[in-house]
């Protein structure tokens, strides 16, 4: 698996039972185990990572990958802007994060100027269209964003290695 790409799509934020709460310990588990994933997958080869970007999970890849190209200047990150102001109404912190991971990125892949009702939907198929991986950040077993479900049954039918992660069981 040498110079390959991996398309990182996932659930809006409130689809997680802890919504924007980065501190809970199931959200702290799951970008754990992205993490793992990443770097599981850069190890085998993937050199491209396409991220479609959101204020949740496609934030949290973005910034995870732009670290580990720190250590590999191999590593190339692409972020799929939906729209072009995606982030102007984000809180302030989100907005600085996202705006720090486009100064590091690779390239950031705009889809559309303004935003539109499959704007998000369209940055999905995009980074799957570009890969041969997804990697697939879903709330539970049976995904309730309905652009995500779209997005991971075009993966799933068009051939792509799908592999899909949900939140750990914490007890």
């Amino acid at each position: 698996m040498r110079n390959k790409s991996c398309a990182v799509i996932a659930e809006a934020p409130l689809c997680f039972p802890w919504g924007y709460d980065e501190e809970d310990q199931s959200c702290a588990g799951l970008k754990l185990l992205l993490l793992n994933r990443l770097s599981f997958l850069q190890a085998e080869g993937v050199t491209r990572f396409l991220i479609p970007m959101d204020d949740g999970f496609g934030l949290y890849a973005a910034e995870l990958s732009v670290s580990m190209a720190e250590d590999n200047a191999e590593l190339q990150i692409y972020t799929i802007i939906p729209f072009e102001e995606q982030a102007v109404k984000w809180p302030p912190d989100l907005r600085n994060r996202y705006f720090a991971v486009q100064e590091h990125c690779t390239e950031p892949i705009p889809v559309s100027v303004v935003q539109t009702p499959t704007c998000e939907l369209d940055a999905m198929l995009e980074a799957v269209d570009q890969a041969e991986y997804v990697l697939a950040v879903s709330a539970a077993e049976q995904p309730q964003d309905r652009n995500f479900a779209a997005a991971l049954r075009y993966a799933q039918k068009s051939g792509r290695e799908v592999q899909v992660i949900v939140p750990p069981k914490l007890y």
